[in-house]
């Protein structure tokens, strides 16, 4: 009996131990011993079918700038945990169609899982791709493509194949993110990809005849894995060899511990070794990370790694003037880094259905 009560004691007290860390830790609603959160995908699978749907996408995500244009910019945000208002991912698109920002990352964990959060999601999305086409797509006209037939091209994009001339449908609003650890949950990945395709991919930017490139990792189990890293050694997201000038990676998990009180990196050593000399050896600019809600910005070697905080309404109910950043790439390469402020409040349950969006789970 004695035995038993003493047992029965200690596994409460591991109990109450781990509870009260999933409960401080606020990036992760339930986590394992090593704070990364259980979810029903592997990163092998989700890379593996990544790499489909890259296959038929990628062409699509490279910019090639007209001549005219001196210098572009992106912005970047974090953790947005979307549940029914996407009201500050629609205000961080907002603040990029107005900067004219050339396209807009995101870190994970976009949105908390529930297909009703998707639904509103997409709605946001699809009307913030319809604000982004009648700002930046002119139609063509001439004697292949009438008037009726609807074909347009990006005017910021030099019209270098046919392939660039699509219909109004056909262009996609140029949001890219990766997905996160709460992306994954309850079978999240479904729901993820079919809005999103893929987190496992690259595109450059070319201005000026020099290329800037972007590469995107699934970190949302707290490890590349063993078949995207296979995959990155052999090169799968490119076969090209053009000489690149800029490199961003954007990913969710972090390596660097912003604070005593925030979480390192939950991946193992030699992994993490891995990571910083690939970093290097692509000639990184700046990685991004997120996942911790936290800002840190430091320099490790010749890469700069910047940390993001969160967007969401629940860590920032005011807002804040540093929840996003903007990169300005100069025309001679040189990437200028400025924070970003978000402020848009939470909206009523009221406010929400006027605007067609769902405010109850099923």
């Amino acid at each position: 009996m004695e035995i038993t009560m003493k047992k029965t004691i200690s596994y409460s007290l591991i109990t109450a131990a781990l509870l009260a860390i999933s409960i401080s830790f606020t990036s992760c609603e339930k986590v394992s011993p090593t704070g990364v959160l259980i979810g029903n995908t592997s990163v092998d699978d989700r890379v593996k079918q990544s790499l489909t749907n890259y296959t038929y996408i990628g062409d699509n995500m490279d910019f090639d700038l007209v001549d005219s244009i001196q210098e572009y910019s992106f912005l970047v945000g974090s953790d947005s945990h979307i549940t029914f208002d996407p009201g500050r991912l629609e205000e961080m698109i907002r603040i990029g169609i107005e900067n004219d920002d050339l396209f807009y990352c995101h870190l994970g964990d976009i949105v908390d899982t529930k297909p009703e959060y998707y639904y509103n999601t997409k709605l946001s999305l699809y009307d913030a791709s319809r604000l982004w086409k009648a700002k930046y797509l002119r139609q063509i006209i001439n004697e292949y493509y009438s008037e009726e037939i609807g074909i347009y091209i990006d005017k910021r994009i030099k019209n270098t194949s046919r392939d660039s001339y699509r219909t109004w449908e056909n262009w996609d609003l140029p949001f890219h993110p990766v997905v996160g650890n709460h992306d994954i949950t309850h079978n999240g990945w479904s729901l993820f990809c079919d809005l999103f395709k893929t987190s496992f991919y690259e595109f450059t930017v070319t201005i000026g005849g020099q290329y800037d490139r972007f590469i995107f990792l699934d970190s949302a189990n707290g490890t590349l894995g063993n078949f995207q890293i296979e995959r990155i050694e052999e090169k799968a997201l490119r076969d090209d060899y053009k000489e690149i000038r800029n490199t961003f990676v954007f990913t969710h998990t972090n390596i660097f511990r912003p604070a005593l009180n925030e979480f390192a990196s939950t991946y193992c050593r030699e992994e993490l070794y891995y990571i910083l000399n690939k970093l290097s050896e692509w000639n990184t600019t700046i990685a991004f990370w997120g996942h911790v809600h936290a800002w840190d910005d430091r320099m490790f070697g010749e890469v700069r790694h910047i940390t993001m905080p969160s967007m969401n309404f629940v860590d920032h109910p005011d807002g804040g003037d540093d929840l996003l950043v903007r990169v300005t790439v100069k025309k001679n390469g040189d990437a200028i880094v400025e924070p970003v402020g978000l402020h848009c409040k939470q909206r009523s349950k009221e406010e929400l259905e006027n605007e067609g969006y769902l405010t109850s789970t099923q």
